[in-house]
């Protein structure tokens, strides 16, 4: 019995992507509270990176903006998904039309018999 081995070059490369997907999957795990922290910290490191100063107007400003631009990302994502669902609904509607309208003009075809 033979094992084929595979080359290393190849391992590197599915080490990586199962990693990264193992990560996207965890990601998921998160507590709702946890989320917030996390947010949190990136957007205190944000705001120290351009140089806001913890507790000066500057800094409470950038961190509403962090929220801000938080906020907007996720109801342009809620806004996208809505799109999508209603375009997949409508895409049904319409396939089902025309299925009845083949089938009105030839009842003998195949997916007419169900």
């Amino acid at each position: 019995m033979r094992h084929h081995a595979l080359p290393k070059h190849r391992l590197s490369a599915i080490s990586p992507g199962f990693l990264a997907l193992l990560c996207i999957g965890l990601a998921g795990c998160v507590s709702p509270a946890e989320r917030r922290q996390v947010n949190l910290q990136q957007d205190a490191g944000t705001c120290s990176d351009f140089g806001a100063e913890y507790g000066s107007p500057a800094y409470s400003e950038c961190m509403l903006t962090q929220q801000r631009r938080r906020d907007v990302q996720q109801r342009e994502s809620l806004e996208q998904t809505r799109l999508t669902t209603e375009i997949a609904r409508d895409a049904q509607i319409m396939a089902d039309r025309a299925r009845k309208q083949r089938c009105d003009r030839d009842p003998d075809r195949r997916e007419c018999k169900r």
